[in-house]
């Protein structure tokens, strides 16, 4: 079972890294996405055009992910009003939260999948790109409208592609569409 659920998800994964790669140039901003500062700050830093690397040479991980219904004001208020189950009538915000130095002022691309318990991309590729960093301690989101995703216990993850080729990745988080 265990060699199934790894043969499956690397299967999901595959197309994935294929569109975190190729997709992000052609898209454009299609949902409703934003950052948010979190408490904190730091000292920006210049992008000299050599740092800039077309494909990511690693994956890093988010600091933090969640689900909540689309809130004005900051992080906190986001991070009060998330959960992990919804109906197929509600908005549904998707939540990363990035403590990176230098990312105060620049741009980020961010891609969303949702995948069902096998591993299979449900829904996705919901992509926004140019997305201020108003800090380097930021909640980024993208919100997705009634009905966009299935019903069903899925399971969803976001990119964050940072204006310096850096490649940000949520661990795999739980969503329930009623």
């Amino acid at each position: 079972m265990r060699r199934w659920v790894t043969t499956g998800v690397l299967t999901a994964v595959r197309p994935l890294v294929w569109l975190m790669v190729a997709v992000p140039v052609f898209a454009g901003s299609s949902v409703p996405s934003g950052a948010r500062p979190a408490a904190g700050g730091g000292t920006a830093r210049s992008i000299p055009s050599e740092s800039a690397q077309p494909v990511p040479s690693a994956f890093q991980e988010v600091t933090a992910a969640f689900t909540a219904t689309p809130t004005t004001g900051s992080l906190g208020v986001a991070v009060e009003a998330s959960r992990a189950t919804f109906s197929t009538t509600e908005v549904i915000e998707f939540n990363a939260v990035l403590f990176e130095p230098g990312l105060a002022g620049t741009t980020a691309n961010l891609q969303l999948f949702v995948f069902d318990p096998r591993g299979r991309l449900v829904a996705g590729g919901f992509f926004s790109n140019g997305v201020t960093a108003p800090s380097d301690r930021t909640g980024f989101f993208i919100q997705l409208g009634p009905g966009s995703v299935p019903v069903g216990r899925l399971k969803w993850l976001m990119v964050i592609f940072d204006a310096f080729g850096n490649a940000f990745v949520t661990p795999f988080q739980a969503l329930e569409v009623q």
